[in-house]
């Protein structure tokens, strides 16, 4: 059996860097950084006190693959727990009737890409 290195009180999983931190952008997957440019669009209304630079990508990148701390002025980590709050949300009315699939994919803001994966179409 494989043992794992233990780094911030979790088991590293990201075998892409082979245990190691992401110290550049270029470290991160192209997947993981379309994913912050949705949760950018989550935490738009608090941008002029968050922080999108590339540092904060790397630094929810690392939290989430190695858990190391987080600042709370991260940016991209709110917007990704609103992101949670609001599909949720959108899931509700949709299973209600009091919002329709199709005028998510109306709203230019928000990817078709993106939409489908909630919604699991194809």
């Amino acid at each position: 059996m494989k043992t794992q290195q233990l780094i911030g009180g979790c088991y590293v999983i990201a075998k892409r860097n082979k245990g190691q931190l992401v110290r550049t952008v270029g470290g991160l997957t192209g997947k993981f950084k379309r994913m912050c440019e949705i949760y950018r669009i989550f935490s738009k209304d608090w941008e002029h006190l968050h922080d999108y630079s590339d540092q904060s990508m790397i630094e929810l990148y690392n939290h989430e693959s190695y858990g190391t701390p987080i600042s709370q002025k991260n940016g991209f980590a709110l917007g990704k727990k609103w992101l949670s709050v609001q599909v949720t949300m959108w899931k509700e009315d949709i299973d209600s009737g009091l919002l329709f699939k199709h005028e998510l994919y109306n709203d230019d803001k928000f990817p078709h890409w993106w939409l489908d994966s909630i919604f699991k179409r194809k």
